[in-house]
């Protein structure tokens, strides 16, 4: 009888220390107001407010650590962008991510003393960080598929390809945001199991006829180009979503034209949201970058 009390005990421990280790969950919502340098954009300047926005939010959701923090920015010159890496540890490295949103993003935009200023509110499931996510490699290229052509502006007509390399065997899928649409561009239209099998250490270059990867047929591979409408500049969002195990795929729609070309699967951005939330949840070893890009007009 003590025997089995002892063996209870550690049962109910067991299980106490587990539940301990589980990811916290949590609603979280935030609003940021994001002054623009004279530099930037409007649609950057957008872009940065909601990144910040997400950053605060989860920073007063799960803390921070003060070591190893870094962050990325712009500098743009005679047309050319560049990635400019700049040291953080006085802010810290957050101790949550993103997992989707919940609402879309609210921005407004005002002059105060003379400068641009971006609010943005942001409303998302996030959760906190226990274990450390994949150091996946994702890196988009404009109109080359090599790494020296990494690039987040655009011009309408340029084509982009996607590097990726990861450090351990798993799956991975990839969708653009544009407005309220959600476009799976890998894995191909041609494939419904919707993720692409990837070996660690390997380098990959998508959307690349003229390269394509081992097991690839050339025929199955859709290049692509960005667009604009009119004269407007705009942006677009890249998700990256790499796990080291199987997922089940969003419930996306086949586009044709009348003339037989193929689009990219899709779905809405909020039917997108939902799916990713659904699977982050259940899959904590799932990672997820996501990387924006300005493609501006062709007469720019």
């Amino acid at each position: 009888m003590t025997f089995m009390k002892h063996i209870i005990t550690f049962l109910l421990l067991s299980m106490l220390y587990v539940s301990a280790l589980a990811q916290r969950e949590e609603t979280i919502k935030y609003t940021y107001t994001y002054q623009a340098s004279s530099n930037e954009s409007p649609e950057q300047a957008k872009r940065n407010a909601v990144s910040r926005a997400k950053v605060e939010a989860l920073r007063k959701e799960f803390g921070s650590v003060l070591s190893g923090a870094s962050a990325s920015s712009l500098i743009a010159k005679n047309n050319i962008t560049k990635s400019k890496y700049v040291s953080l540890s006085d802010e810290g490295e957050v101790n949550g991510e993103w997992i989707a949103d919940i609402d879309e993003p609210v921005i407004s935009m005002s002059l105060e003393d003379g400068r641009f200023c971006v609010t943005a509110t942001v409303k998302g499931k996030a959760r906190e960080i226990t274990n450390n996510p994949i150091d996946f490699e994702a890196k988009i290229l404009r109109n080359e598929p090599n790494l020296a052509y990494e690039s987040n502006e655009f011009t309408a007509g340029n084509d982009f390809f996607v590097h990726f390399v990861s450090p351990v065997d798993g799956f991975l899928a990839i969708y653009l945001i544009d407005g309220e649409i959600a476009s799976c561009l890998l894995p191909y239209a041609s494939d419904d199991d919707g993720m692409y099998p990837i070996q660690h250490g390997k380098e990959y270059i998508f959307f690349c006829r003229k390269k394509p990867n081992e097991g690839d047929n050339p025929k199955d591979i859709q290049g692509y180009y960005f667009t604009v409408e009119e004269e407007n500049q705009d942006l677009n969002q890249f998700y990256f979503i790499f796990s080291p195990q199987k997922f089940t795929k969003a419930g996306d729609m086949h586009r044709k034209s009348d003339d037989g070309t193929i689009f990219p699967r899709y779905l809405s951005w909020a039917n997108f949201q939902k799916w990713i939330m659904r699977t982050r949840s259940k899959d904590k070893e799932m990672s997820v970058q996501t990387k924006y890009v300005v493609i501006n007009p062709a007469n720019n």
